[in-house]
């Protein structure tokens, strides 16, 4: 009887585990310079702005990000033509298990 709990607990356990989670624990609010633009592979390569880490992180952008231009929203195809090296953006989001920030919102 108690093998038979242990191992049910055990596949619920891996069940749970494998199914992704929606929640992201640290959540990140970054001023970053753009560095470069990779619009296949869905993300921009950045550094902070004004830090003293030179670091390259990596923003993700899927199609729930929004995007805003001086207070006004812009779609997702306009922000990608937008988007430049050298450009410094504000990013809210949360890290990602790859420590990749996926972003929620980016604005400019």
């Amino acid at each position: 009887m108690l093998y038979l709990f242990i191992t049910t607990l055990a596949m619920i356990l891996m069940l749970q585990a494998s199914l992704p989670s929606p929640a992201q624990i640290i959540l990140v609010n970054l001023k970053v310079k753009i560095v470069k633009v990779e619009r296949k592979a869905s993300r921009l390569q950045v550094r902070v702005h004004e830090g003293g880490n030179s670091d390259v992180q990596y923003i993700e952008i899927d199609n729930n990000t929004r995007f805003s231009h001086r207070n006004r929203i812009i779609s997702y195809d306009q922000a990608w033509i937008s988007f430049r090296p050298g450009m410094i953006v504000r990013v809210k989001g949360g890290y990602t298990v790859a420590l990749h920030v996926k972003a929620k919102t980016i604005y400019w």
